[in-house]
């Protein structure tokens, strides 16, 4: 009996103390918020993200100017440019140096006809002064032949010489025999070369050569006859077309064969 006394006794005791609990938690005051307080420190950087999807196109800037590189290279060589005009005629000789020769040959006249008129010379000193005297005035015909020919061109011991004239064949015959000369005709590729060159000179495209075949058709000769031992025809040349019997020459040092009477620029050799 005791017993359950002192169970009913604590276990109104518990009860007691639940409600007086629960009155206290629910009376307890509520209080507003407080003031913030003072910001912190920020933390450590955090890790980059990662790369966004790539944006439009933007407009074309401007050309920048940079610093001139190196030269380049050198490049290939350009295209041969176009020939230059033709210079003015070159001279033979010219009247000072036949007048030195005139008074050279005088001089030497002079003493010899005094010395063979001597007594007492010695033969050999005579014989020396007519070969001088010979030698120089073999010198002033030929000088004086070119004062005619102011254009002339030297090759080997011959003289091509031109005074611009123009005919035809037995123009040219007339024309060098008077000078005491022949119609030019090669007989070598170095005498043909030089012939060619006086046609650049005298600006002609044609020279007339000192040649035919009017004897024996297709067999051509120089003016004394005698067979040609050089030639330079041109590919399919001479063909003998329309009684073509003299040969020319063009710019390109090639002989063709044309009719006899054409004019064409005269040239002799000496």
């Amino acid at each position: 009996m005791m017993q359950l006394l002192v169970q009913f006794s604590v276990t109104l005791l518990f009860v007691e103390f639940g409600k007086s609990s629960t009155t206290s938690e629910s009376s307890c005051p509520v209080y507003a918020a407080g003031v913030p307080g003072i910001p912190g420190h920020n933390g450590s950087p955090g890790r980059d993200g990662r790369d966004g999807l790539p944006g439009p196109k933007g407009e074309k800037g401007e050309h920048g100017v940079g610093a001139q590189g190196p030269p380049g290279k050198v490049g290939p060589p350009g295209p041969i440019g176009s020939k230059g005009d033709i210079g003015s005629p070159g001279t033979g000789f010219d009247a000072a140096l036949v007048t030195q020769l005139q008074s050279d040959v005088k001089h030497l006249t002079d003493r010899l006809t005094l010395a063979e008129k001597r007594t007492g010379i010695e033969p050999a000193l005579v014989t020396q002064l007519q070969s001088d005297v010979k030698q120089l005035t073999e010198r002033l015909t030929l000088a004086e032949k070119f004062l005619g020919f102011p254009v002339s061109k030297k090759v080997g011991q011959k003289y091509f010489v031109s005074n611009g004239l123009q005919g035809d064949l037995e123009k040219a015959k007339k024309l060098c025999s008077d000078a005491g000369a022949k119609i030019a005709l090669p007989r070598t590729e170095e005498e043909n070369t030089a012939l060619v060159s006086l046609l650049f000179v005298l600006q002609s495209p044609y020279v007339l050569l000192g040649a035919t075949d009017e004897e024996v058709e297709g067999n051509f000769v120089d003016m004394e006859g005698k067979a040609l031992t050089y030639t330079n025809w041109k590919s399919q040349e001479p063909n003998g077309y329309r009684e073509e019997n003299c040969p020319i020459i063009d710019k390109h040092g090639f002989w063709y064969d044309v009719a006899c009477n054409r004019i064409w620029l005269l040239v002799c050799e000496l």
